[in-house]
């Protein structure tokens, strides 16, 4: 009880502090010029970088536009990352019903999660870095190759302070042993990394954006929705079109470009409702064509990920018990240490296109956890044995395919920017991505028989689902395997791909990330990938946008 209640003490106290102490920094207006050199919609991952790279030059304006504002200080803490989803900071998609997978989701729907506020998703992710492999950029565009990003990567690395967990992890020196009983080609083990410093979350709101927003020649507009790309002379950017919080609607102008960094969804949307898109589409809703653009929306991919539960009997995972116990929340509150200082990613390993991550929490809140996901309690309480356990010792890996070949699309639903867009990733729809995905869990069983995970007892759970019932319950046999992915298989939060960019005619954007057909229009977000990348995205989008940057600068 007093553990509670010393834990909300402090949340009030922080929360106190955070609204009191805050500083409202230069940048930041309510009232915007008639016109900018730069517009920049979006201040997600790539915004903060494009905003701060462009403002160094003092004789240029950038206004950065961002939908949301100040995330709260529940976000600065790595592992409480699932607490933001489903709150204002949260644009809250839904999928469309999935007819491949998700028949453990209710509808067949899964929650898609995007980022409101500055900083964007990058506010509220698992903050887990990575790369992926040099063969990844493999066929794309010109200035794009892993070697041409190298620098940018290197550069990268040390803004983001990218760092594995200093805490000292049992589970993950296991799964590094496990190397000795594994023979499986080209499989690869290694601690977590992620972006952190000094306990507290690093996104590029931190890394970027805070170190500019002082620059007088930096317009941040908060809580403002861009509605529409404005163009004159036909196909020339003129500006945008944006809604204020108190309702107002104004045009702003962009003397020399309009970059959007508004993501994965909202990028394509915002496109077609300005008349850039399918014209077939457009002409559903009436919109006005300013280039007939099929290939905007189309492209569009996401990891799912299986979570295959690991009981334990040592007592080496992270707990909700744990979590609440006083010397770990004063380990995290005064020291900055501790689990809630990590992000719970152990480990992680691939072999050949199938990957792992080891996440090492044994015990979730069934409440939080099932509400966020959008999971069905039956399919939920099956995969997750320790729902009802909060000192239940155990760890989940999360099994996927690295280079995924199923494909979905963005769509519009209605002519309103505030409708969401038909979003469809259409997952497992391709059966190759069913097979390497097998693989990846054969993968990750086989190496809970090392020495070590032996020693901790560790014992692989199979769900007991109705629909896969009729199977034999192991993960080794196929059938049951991907029984059990097209239930309960989960969105790793990658979504990819909606803009690609490309030298092709089913490309949106060029080498250069300049819309195709239109003059004055860039995109530099996660839609613009042609491809996934073998791992988490994020660290690849500012490496990315850093490149951006010196493009639009002349320096690349």
């Amino acid at each position: 009880m007093w553990n509670y209640m010393l834990f909300s003490a402090l949340v009030l106290l922080l929360s106190i502090l955070y609204h009191c102490y805050f500083n409202k920094p230069v940048s930041m207006i309510d009232r915007p010029y008639a016109d900018y050199d730069y517009i920049i919609v979006g201040a997600g991952t790539s915004g903060c970088v494009l905003a701060s790279r462009l403002s160094e030059a003092s004789n240029v304006t950038v206004l950065l536009v961002e939908a949301g504002g100040y995330f709260g200080w529940v976000s600065s803490v790595p592992l409480l990352s699932p607490m933001i989803q489903g709150t204002e900071f949260d644009w809250s998609y839904f999928t469309e019903p999935q007819k491949f997978s998700s028949r453990g989701f209710s509808n067949h729907m899964q929650k898609m999660p995007r980022g409101k506020g500055l900083g964007g998703s990058g506010q509220m992710n698992h903050l887990v870095h990575s790369f992926g492999r040099p063969e990844d950029y493999d066929g794309w565009p010109e200035g794009w190759s892993h070697v041409d990003l190298l620098p940018y990567f290197e550069k990268v690395s040390d803004i983001m302070n990218v760092m594995s967990s200093p805490e000292e992890e049992f589970l993950a020196d296991a799964f590094l042993m496990s190397e000795e009983v594994l023979d499986m080609g080209h499989a690869t083990l290694q601690k977590g990394l992620y972006t952190s410093k000094k306990g507290s979350r690093w996104s590029t709101l931190h890394a970027y954006l805070q170190t500019a927003w002082n620059r007088r020649n930096l317009h941040i507009l908060t809580n403002t929705l861009v509605s529409k790309i404005l163009f004159k002379d036909g196909t020339i950017v003129d500006g945008v079109k944006v809604i204020q919080k108190d309702g107002s609607v104004r045009r702003i102008g962009a003397r020399k470009e309009v970059i959007l960094c508004a993501g994965v969804i909202n990028t394509p949307q915002l496109l077609m409702l300005s008349g850039i898109g399918p014209a077939e589409d457009l002409d559903k809703f009436q919109i006005p064509i300013v280039k007939d653009l099929p290939a905007v929306g189309k492209n569009f991919f996401d990891h799912i990920m299986l979570p295959i539960y690991v009981n334990l009997e040592a007592k080496v995972s992270i707990t909700l018990f744990k979590l609440q116990t006083l010397p770990e929340v004063v380990n995290y509150f005064v020291f900055g240490r501790g689990w809630y200082a990590t992000n719970g990613v152990m480990g992680v390993g691939r072999t050949n296109n199938s990957g792992v991550m080891l996440f090492g929490m044994g015990s979730t809140e069934e409440r939080i956890l099932k509400t966020i996901s959008n999971y069905m309690t039956e399919p939920y309480r099956s995969l997750y044995p320790s729902y009802n356990d909060s000192a239940q010792e155990g760890f989940l890996y999360l099994s996927y395919c690295l280079q995924p070949k199923s494909r979905g699309s963005i769509t519009l639903k209605s002519r309103n920017i505030r409708h969401q867009p038909r979003i469809d990733p259409a997952y497992l729809q391709n059966y190759d991505d069913v097979l390497c995905t097998h693989n990846a869990i054969n993968f990750a069983i086989r190496t809970l028989e090392s020495k070590k995970f032996r020693e901790f007892g560790a014992k692989v759970h199979h769900p007991d689902l109705d629909e896969c019932k009729h199977l034999p319950q192991d993960y080794r046999d196929l059938e049951y395997a991907e029984c059990v992915m097209r239930v309960g298989g989960l969105t790793s939060y990658h979504a990819c791909g909606s803009c690609r960019m490309g030298d092709v005619e089913n490309a949106v954007v060029d080498e250069q990330l300049r819309v195709r057909g239109v003059s004055g229009l860039r995109i530099m977000d996660a839609s613009v990938l042609p491809a996934p990348i073998s791992g988490n995205p994020n660290s690849v989008l500012v490496a990315m946008a850093e490149r951006t940057s010196d493009l639009i600068a002349g320096r690349s």
